[in-house]
């Protein structure tokens, strides 16, 4: 006689034989192997991710800032350009001595770099204006690297000056020039300041006069997004200020209209994009 203790569970089947059911063991058998694998090994399902050792310290400093841009009668272009550094003082590895400081500018040039024994300050000239997202980074002996990402914002100001004695016939217009294709950003706003100085004649002849000056102001697109006409009298002068909210990325034209011949003018005009 087969004896069956009650606590098993157990069917029978059709036939000569008694078949006992172990699937609560065998469950009972899984869970216990999971449980002991959690308490044993960190790791062995999910986990934390090892964090770096490199605590990584950059202070910059240049940022944000200003890129000028000075314009000549041809839309010649001379560049005064931005100079922001990166000072990686206090930048420290528990995985090895700290061999190299990196710094990718965000602007579409190349990576720079330098010894860690030599410096830890790396800098960078931008010559082109825009949001910009820089990396700058550190490795180790230990083959270990780290880095963080730093925006840098950096607007540009453009400026046409045409002043002499004599001043001009007819002045100049300012080409405002797109920001870098690798900004992050779009500009926020505008900035134009134009002043025209109706040059007193010297001579008798011609006999003085004023000048009649038309701004306009274009977008990218080719359409007139602001006009103005002022007549100046003689050895006087005037200033046009416009102010353009969140404007179409891309290149600006700024028109400078004198319509009264032989009378000369002087002007300075700045344009100034902000990030």
């Amino acid at each position: 006689m087969v004896q069956i203790h009650p606590s098993l569970p157990f069917s029978i089947h059709r036939g000569s034989y008694l078949s006992l059911s172990v699937s609560f063991f065998m469950r009972d058998k899984f869970i216990a192997i999971l449980l002991a694998c959690s308490f044993l090994f960190s790791g062995c399902i999910g986990g934390d991710e090892e964090s770096s050792v490199i605590e990584i310290s950059v202070d910059m400093e240049g940022a944000p800032g200003i890129v000028h841009f000075v314009k000549d009668a041809n839309n010649g272009t001379s560049i005064q350009g931005m100079q922001v550094f990166f000072d990686f003082t206090g930048t420290d590895s528990s995985g090895g001595a700290i061999t190299e400081y990196w710094l990718e500018p965000g602007d579409g040039s190349s990576r720079i770099s330098s010894n860690a024994a030599d410096s830890k300050i790396l800098s960078r000239e931008y010559v082109s204006y825009g949001g910009f997202m820089s990396k700058a980074g550190a490795n180790d002996s230990g083959g270990n690297s780290i880095h963080e990402e730093i925006s840098i914002s950096l607007g540009g100001a453009f400026h046409i000056n045409q002043t002499s004695p004599t001043g001009v016939d007819e002045p100049a217009d300012l080409h405002i020039d797109s920001m870098n294709i690798n900004s992050i950003q779009n500009p926020i706003k505008l900035e134009i300041s134009s002043s025209l100085t109706n040059v007193e004649n010297v001579a008798p002849l011609p006999p003085p006069d004023d000048v009649e000056i038309t701004w306009q102001l274009f977008d990218p697109s080719g359409e007139l997004i602001a006009t103005h006409t002022q007549v100046i009298g003689e050895d006087q002068s005037y200033t046009w200020t416009h102010s353009e909210e969140n404007p179409m990325p891309g290149g600006w034209n700024l028109i400078i209209g004198d319509a009264v011949d032989d009378e000369n003018v002087n002007q300075e005009t700045t344009a100034l994009m902000l990030f």
